[in-house]
């Protein structure tokens, strides 16, 4: 594509050369024919040396390389990729080495590949692409324009709604941990509940979602989560939520909306993070915490504390050594 060809699709200003477009990189390794983008300050030196045939920025540079203005590059060139590197097309229908209970209904826009199992009175809505080694188990539903990745598992009576993404070895609906000791052994408590998942949510690779013991445990729209995440039974997770890497939230928690969990988080249970708080990585949220605010650290609290209780952290050792020193003095100066 031409950039004035982008453009008009797409919005922004072509300054310099009308360029084609045959493919998009990073600054370092775009090639001749590329579109790369700036939108980190820090990376403006980059530029001089980048090979791309374009770039997008957010304010017009002084540099002979053809550019494409626009308010947000990274947005911008996000809209670029999809346009460059559209989704490959599946063929609908049910491969026959599928299985497909009689009970079970399957739009006929939808694409079920082979190895897939779809128990009774499970729903799988139009234009969803169900991948080889998935199972739906009985009286779940998938929403429309869902893919499941290969070896998704959704347990019985879980929802997965509209213009989901569910990447490979996610489990959904897994029995929650709960067990009571009987003064003998551990006895496991029937975990009756289900699993909602809103639209629009993008569930990473090994992810698990446990079902809740009676009611729900509930994903938000727009709910994004990275790889190796585990959301415990009955949480609830808000709408446009980010949980990163490694992530644990345990049972009962109330996570807000807007929400961001950083890499390696952990959430105890039965508490409530607030709307449009930010975690820090590896923060350890053990109390309620207010909404809006920005925490870090174990336990956590507030960022900017925590960035001063680091700074003594390192001098703890010279500290202790000054104190016991000034303990000998007061001693001797009370033995005189």
């Amino acid at each position: 594509m031409r950039l004035t060809s982008l453009a008009e699709l797409l919005g922004g200003a072509v300054r310099g050369e009308d360029r084609e477009i045959t493919g998009a990189s990073t600054l370092e390794e775009s090639a001749p024919g590329d579109i790369t983008f700036l939108a980190n300050p820090k990376y403006r030196g980059k530029v001089n040396e980048t090979r791309a045939a374009a770039i997008i920025v957010a304010e017009e540079l002084d540099l002979p390389i053809s550019q494409i203005i626009t308010e947000n590059p990274y947005l911008y060139f996000a809209r670029v990729l999809n346009l460059l590197y559209p989704e490959k097309p599946h063929k609908a229908g049910i491969s026959e080495s599928a299985y497909v209970h009689p009970d079970a209904i399957v739009h006929e826009g939808a694409c079920i590949y082979p190895h897939v199992y779809v128990g009774a009175d499970a729903r799988v809505f139009e234009n969803c692409v169900v991948y080889p080694g998935c199972f739906i188990g009985d009286g779940a539903s998938i929403g429309e324009h869902t893919v499941l990745h290969p070896n998704v598992v959704v347990y019985d009576g879980c929802t997965v709604g509209r213009h989901c993404i569910i990447h490979a070895g996610v489990v959904i609906g897994s029995d929650g941990f709960g067990f009571v000791w009987d003064g003998k052994r551990h006895a496991k408590i029937p975990q009756k509940g289900t699993v909602i998942v809103g639209d629009h949510v993008e569930i990473g690779s090994n992810c698990t979602i446990d079902r809740a013991a009676l009611t729900s445990t509930r994903i938000g729209s727009d709910v994004k989560m990275d790889n190796l995440v585990q959301i415990g039974h009955n949480v609830v997770v808000g709408d446009h939520t980010v949980i990163v890497a490694q992530t644990g939230i345990s049972g009962s928690a109330r996570i807000g909306k807007g929400v961001v969990l950083a890499g390696q988080v952990g959430v105890a249970g039965h508490i409530t993070v607030g709307d449009g708080c930010t975690a820090a990585a590896r923060s350890g949220i053990v109390a309620d915490i207010p909404p809006g605010k920005v925490i870090s650290g174990f336990p956590a609290m507030d960022h900017t504390r925590w960035l001063r209780v680091q700074t003594v952290y390192k001098d703890l050792p010279e500290l202790l050594k000054r104190v016991r020193e000034l303990e000998r003095k007061v001693k001797a100066l009370a033995e005189d």
